[in-house]
């Protein structure tokens, strides 16, 4: 639906209506999350939903900024540096994961929610009351920037697409863990495998000394 949205806001955007692209984000928004939720609640996640899901967020992500741009064109001529950094930092974590991973980056940090957030209500908020707000214009654009940028780590650091990663110190913490254990886990099973070697010697030398011991003959049958 997220993507089906797209063309049409396109078109009120074009028209100049933007409350109406405020409701339809406000729309895009609600399906975004029932869409999850509705997936985990019936079992139903696959990871073809996860990269449609992907998709469909950073299409609406560059067409929303593309909306504000041209029904609130003062917020780029106010803010040029802030909205340009802003979205370089966003375009380079996009370019290392399409580069690297051949794919766009699901990571689902904890960070590009309250990111997402932070856009979103700025750009609903401004679409339906006109005028925009600075401290939410900054609010959004740190949010979104300290996001980009942890995205963009993560990927390189990354071997692989993580889509539960959550934040890349609780990655980095996970790696050091599983450090610590596997060498805590070979040196146990080398103290448990040592006594074992230790009774197959024992066990396979007693019989050699039954053996011996019954095959010497005793006094009696030396007199006999």
């Amino acid at each position: 639906m997220r993507v089906l949205l797209i063309p049409a806001l396109w078109v009120a955007t074009l028209l100049g209506n933007g409350r109406l692209v405020g409701v339809g984000l406000l729309v895009a928004g609600a399906t975004d999350f029932f869409d999850g939720y509705m997936a985990r609640r019936l079992r139903q996640e696959s990871r073809a939903g996860a990269r449609l899901d992907s998709l469909a967020d950073n299409l609406l992500l560059i067409s929303t900024v593309a909306w504000i741009e041209l029904l609130h064109p003062e917020i780029f001529r106010d803010k040029t540096v802030l909205v340009v950094a802003t979205f370089g930092v966003y375009l380079a974590s996009l370019s290392v994961g399409l580069v690297k991973f051949h794919q766009l980056g699901n990571l689902h940090l904890y960070s590009s929610k309250v990111a997402g957030g932070a856009l979103y209500s700025f750009a609903v908020i401004t679409l339906l009351t006109a005028p925009y707000e600075p401290l939410l214009l900054w609010l959004a654009a740190a949010a979104f920037i300290v996001s980009s940028a942890e995205t963009l780590l993560a990927q390189l650091l990354s071997s692989a697409v993580d889509e539960n990663m959550g934040s890349i110190f609780l990655a980095l913490r996970r790696r050091a863990e599983s450090r610590t254990i596997h060498p805590i886990g070979t040196a146990r099973k080398h103290r448990s495998q040592a006594p074992q070697s230790a009774n197959v010697v024992r066990s396979s030398a007693s019989p050699t000394n039954s053996i011996a011991t019954s095959a010497a003959p005793n006094a009696n049958e030396t007199r006999a």
